[in-house]
Order: structure tokens, then C-alpha cells, then sequence
């Protein structure tokens, strides 16, 4: 198709090009649209970012936005647009790291040791080994709490034999702390849980840690600016627990690490009562505005829809995905690009489409539905500390008074409501934070009007 030249002709390749996962490396470069102007106007996220960074000292800096709504791209884009011969990233994957709740913010800062870790190994970072003598007795010590840790160990150095020098000893600790994070027990008698009870000294071994890399870096480099930055992502798909525990308790402990740091944190944290401490620890932040493919009355939003559209047609070509598909398939996921891309694959599961290898609007409009039901049992509240489950009833029935507001053209905005925050966190509640007002996923309204309630139009 002209003007898409990567766009996907056959089935195979839309499975492929349509991953709901961010885009990165070569993805990136083919598949990037710039959608600026549709979320916010007023707002240049990456360039904002980059402005923040660059602030005197060590800014650590909060990123937040609706999930699904294209942070983690944005952000790959924004390194790659960084100097590369005076930035060098860390980028931290938590999801790789960290379990799905139970976390704090010193399995974080474990986490970005063991990013930084390999950081050092791929770029061949002369490390002061004298300096960063104390701060590898310390985590020596910690992992002798399960006797496995031995300093020749080289697990993921590709075969680099690199017996008991000052690397290998730390390849073997980024090792061990990898097994930690991911398996490991949180009890207060394992290494894990050990960490957590001496978090002055581990924030203070992190940041040895990192400013040695960095001097490292700049010497590397070359260049008397040379900075190194931390990036750490997946931090926004917390639950209200985990994301308390790291942001609101130990939010702190995330602005010492003695370099430029990003997170991405949960939109909802930034409604609940506590968001107050949260922007006492000093953090800047800044939000990715979702967008918008209609207006707070309804309306559709032109721009936004041809944002949609542009990113869609960027990967798959109208021969395997029907024009009137595209355009049901904008509407009914609310320019959620993460539901976008999961609606595709859905419909590219179905035997019929295998067969014909179209995805045309009956079968698009088969795998919304589906999705919708999906979406729908996440409207519930968490489990109580028994394990007990609450009638979700009462927040189905808020969240169908939202819809027959919004029906009416009423504006919503975002506020300090514990139902809310459970309702933005599920997803059926979407937050166009560029003008900060809320609207009901289309998808949920549609699974609450097939429960019998009463959603407007």
C-alpha cells in the first residue's frame, strides 16, 4: 500500500505486526506514528521529558497515563532520540523482574542493579573496582542468606569465561538477584526480604553503584556531558497495594539513585489522598495523554480517529483488514492502542478469517464482543484480606451512571474516589488526561447495557 510500505499483506504478518507489546528497535523505526497533536496540542510529551532530564542534579521523574495508551513506545522513541554518544539508558523492565503484586520499592532499586549490571558487561564499563569494593562485600553478604552465591559463577555471560575477577563477580551477583526477584520468597529471612530491612544501605550501594558507571561512562565516551539515565517501566500496571508500598511509603528511596531517573507509575495514584506525599518527595512529573477518538459529548474526535487510523494502516493493509472493520474496531476501543491491537489478534484467531484471511467488519465486531466480556469481569473489587469476594454489583452500577451521564453530554473529572481509582485501574474507565476528564471504555458500556443496565444511549 502506498505509503505504508511495512504494512502487513497476508494473516501471518498481521499476527506479527499487530504484538499489543510496545514498540522497539527496528519495530519502532517502521511502525512509529507521531500522534502528538491527537492526544494534546498543548502538551510535547517526549521534548517535555527531555527538558526534565536535563534539569541540574538528578531529577527522578514520574510518567503516568491511561494504561494501554502508549507510554512504553513513547518512551523507547524518546531514547532513540537521545544523543547517543552522550546518553547511555538503563532501561528496566519490572514485568521481567518483579511478580504481579507483593512488591516495594527496594525490589525496584534490585532491579535496576541488575539492568545495570548487564549495562556495564555489553558496554564494557571500566568500573573503579577499589570504590565499589564495599559495595559488593554488601551484597555479598546478603546473598550468603541462601549459599549459592559463588564469585565465579558467569550464568548469561554467553560463555565469557571470567573466573574470579571483579566482573565476573558481578555478573555472578546480577545472576543470583535475577533468581531472587523472579522466584524468590519476600520473607524477612530471605534475600530478598533482607534488602528490604536495610534500605539506607541498599539505596546507598545503588548509588556507589550507578555514579561509578557513570564516571565510567563519560570516561568511555569521551564527552565532559556524558550523563547516564535510569528508565524503569511496567511500574504503572501495579495494583493500588504494590503501588502504595513503593510510591507513597518508599517513594524516597526511588530519588537517590544518584542519576536521572524515569518511572512510569498507575494513573489512579495520582487521584488517591496520599498523591500529596507522593509530589513531597520531590518528583517532576509528567503525563502521556491518551488519545482522544471522541469528544466529552460523544462527538467524534476527527484527529484522534485519524490517528487511529494511521497507526492500523502503518501495519496492516486494507486486504487483510476491511476499511468498515478499521472504523467499528476505533470506535468500540476507545483509543485504547493496547485493545486496538488485542482486537486484532482476537479476530485473527478465528477459524473463518484463517481460511479467508480477511478480517472484515462481521468478524471484528465477533472479537469486540468478546473482548467486552473480558473487560467486564474486571469490574470488581480486590479481594478482602480473607480472600473474600464483594458483589461487584455497586460498582457496576456507578460505573452505568457515568455512562448515562456522559450520554447526557455531562463532563467527568478525575477525583479522589476510591471506586473510581478501582474503575480506571480495571480499564472500563478511561482518563483523557490531556483535558482530564474520564469516559466510560465503550467496551464496558456495552457489557453493562448486556447485563440489563440502563446506560443512555
Amino acid at each position: 500500500m502506498a505509503g505504508f510500505p511495512y504494512a502487513a499483506t497476508t494473516l501471518a504478518e498481521v499476527v506479527r505486526t499487530c504484538s499489543p507489546k510496545p514498540l522497539d528497535g527496528e519495530d519502532l523505526r517502521r511502525f512509529w506514528v507521531e500522534t502528538q497533536p491527537a492526544r494534546d496540542p498543548m502538551l510535547a510529551f517526549r521534548i517535555n521529558l527531555k527538558d526534565l532530564l536535563e534539569e541540574p542534579g538528578t531529577p527522578a521523574v514520574l510518567v503516568f497515563g491511561h494504561r494501554g495508551c502508549g507510554k512504553s513506545t513513547e518512551i523507547n522513541k524518546f531514547i532513540t532520540d537521545l544523543p547517543p554518544d552522550r546518553w547511555l539508558v538503563v532501561k528496566v523492565q519490572c514485568g521481567q523482574f518483579l511478580p504481579a503484586g507483593g512488591n516495594e520499592a527496594a525490589d525496584v532499586l534490585l532491579a535496576a542493579c541488575t539492568s545495570l549490571m548487564g549495562v556495564v558487561q555489553a558496554r564494557e564499563l571500566d568500573l573503579n573496582e577499589d570504590a565499589l569494593q564495599p559495595v559488593l562485600r554488601y551484597f555479598q553478604q546478603i546473598e550468603v542468606t541462601r549459599q549459592t552465591f559463588t564469585a565465579h559463577e558467569t550464568s548469561g555471560t554467553g560463555g565469557l569465561q571470567v573466573g574470579g575477577s571483579f566482573v565476573g563477580q558481578l555478573l555472578g551477583l546480577k545472576a543470583g538477584l535475577e533468581q531472587d526477584l523472579k522466584h524468590g520468597s519476600r520473607e524477612s529471612t530471605s534475600v530478598v526480604g533482607k534488602f528490604r530491612q536495610q534500605k539506607g544501605q541498599l539505596v546507598a550501594a545503588v548509588k556507589s553503584l550507578f555514579l561509578n558507571a557513570e564516571l565510567a561512562w563519560r570516561r568511555k565516551a569521551a564527552h565532559p556531558d556524558a550523563r547516564l539515565a535510569l528508565v524503569v517501566e511496567d511500574l504503572d500496571k501495579l495494583g493500588l497495594q504494590d503501588a502504595r508500598r513503593i510510591f507513597v511509603e518508599d517513594g524516597h528511596l526511588l530519588t537517590e539513585v544518584g542519576v536521572p531517573a524515569i518511572f512510569t507509575i498507575p494513573i489512579f495514584a495520582f487521584h488517591s489522598p496520599e498523591a500529596g506525599a507522593i509530589r513531597g518527595y520531590g518528583f517532576r512529573e509528567i503525563r502521556m495523554p491518551m488519545i482522544k477518538v471522541v469528544h466529552p459529548d460523544g462527538s467524534p474526535a476527527d484527529e484522534g480517529r485519524d490517528a487511529v487510523r494511521h497507526i492500523v494502516r502503518s501495519r496492516v493493509s486494507r486486504s487483510v483488514l476491511t476499511d468498515d472493520a478499521l472504523e467499528v474496531l476505533i470506535t468500540r476501543t476507545g483509543g485504547v492502542l493496547r485493545d486496538v491491537f488485542d482486537a486484532i489478534q482476537h479476530a485473527a484467531q478465528f477459524l473463518p478469517v484463517k481460511q479467508s484471511g480477511v478480517i472484515d467488519l462481521a468478524f471484528m465486531t465477533e472479537a469486540l464482543r468478546r473482548m467486552q466480556t473480558t473487560l467486564g469481569l474486571r469490574i470488581t473489587y480486590p479481594p478482602d484480606d480473607r480472600g473474600g469476594l464483594r458483589d461487584p454489583k455497586p460498582l457496576q452500577a456507578k460505573l452505568a451512571e457515568l455512562a448515562k451521564g456522559q450520554a447526557k453530554g455531562q463532563k467527568f473529572l478525575a477525583q479522589a474516589d476510591p471506586e473510581l481509582h478501582l474503575l480506571l485501574m480495571s480499564g472500563a474507565l478511561l482518563e483523557y488526561n490531556g483535558d482530564g476528564w474520564l469516559g466510560v471504555h465503550p467496551l464496558a458500556k456495552a457489557y453493562l447495557k448486556d447485563l440489563g443496565h440502563d446506560v443512555g444511549g
